[in-house]
């Protein structure tokens, strides 16, 4: 028997994925909305009664680190690059992200950075990097939301509408309480591995504002507490 093998078994590690999704805010049933097809604009009405169609959107996540009850931290692979998470493709579609090796133990801890777009960098991807999809100028942004809003109680022909952010910011995630009250164990003992899905509303960004009058710096400097207040992880590969 070789080395490796010797140090796997005296060693055993797990694989876990993690994976990205994207939908509408839950209904009071905590039912999933459908607000648009694949590539095509999302249209919602807010809670000041504007209709939304947001024709651009793209969020992009950069890095993802574990850490274990006991404070070890693992960072996740990511194969293909930073990921310009397209808002418009298939809600509740999850796409694999990144992946890490873990040994057995207890784990307490995810987080996720969504940071600024590098073509450099995802061009030094282990693997073929991300498409880029949709028309959003994203080099060098973290976040890019674009499209239209229309009153509909006053019946407005619509306003035209252009946020974004080039900061970045890390968002911590419990998992401390993720499986049935207790945190994500790793037997090492698991042999189709464990997956990770993280997850995000995008029309939360939209709760409160009334395109009638609003400040579109203040917008733009609020989009990362926005996203991290609706980032939220769930043990296994779906978010129903």
């Amino acid at each position: 028997m070789s080395l490796a093998a010797c140090e796997s078994l005296l060693n055993p590690t797990t694989k876990v994925s993690l994976a990205i999704s994207h939908h509408g805010t839950r209904d009071a049933n905590g039912v999933l909305p459908d607000f648009g097809e694949p590539d095509a604009a999302r249209v919602f009405v807010n809670d000041k009664g504007w209709e939304i169609s947001l024709a651009e959107g793209v969020i992009v996540m950069t890095a993802a680190q574990i850490e274990s009850c006991a404070g070890e931290s693992f960072d996740f692979e990511l194969p293909y690059g930073p990921f310009p998470e397209y808002q418009l493709a298939q809600d509740q579609d999850l796409v694999d992200f990144a992946m890490v090796d873990l040994p057995e133990g207890s784990y307490c801890k995810l987080r996720v950075e969504y940071g600024r777009y590098q073509s450099s960098l995802a061009e030094q991807a282990f693997d073929t990097p991300y498409t880029v999809k949709g028309h959003a100028p994203i080099e060098g942004i973290t976040v890019y939301l674009a499209g239209t809003a229309r009153d509909l109680a006053n019946g407005s022909e619509g306003a035209n509408f252009g946020f974004k952010t080039n900061q970045t910011a890390i968002v911590e995630l419990d998992l401390s309480t993720s499986v049935e009250g207790r945190p994500l164990v790793i037997t090492g003992k698991e042999p189709g591995g464990k997956a990770l899905t993280v997850a995000k509303t995008y029309d939360a960004f939209f709760r409160g504002l009334d395109f009638a009058s609003y400040d579109k710096a203040a917008i733009e400097a609020g989009l990362l507490e926005v996203l991290k207040a609706e980032t939220y992880v769930v043990v296994g590969p779906q978010i129903f």
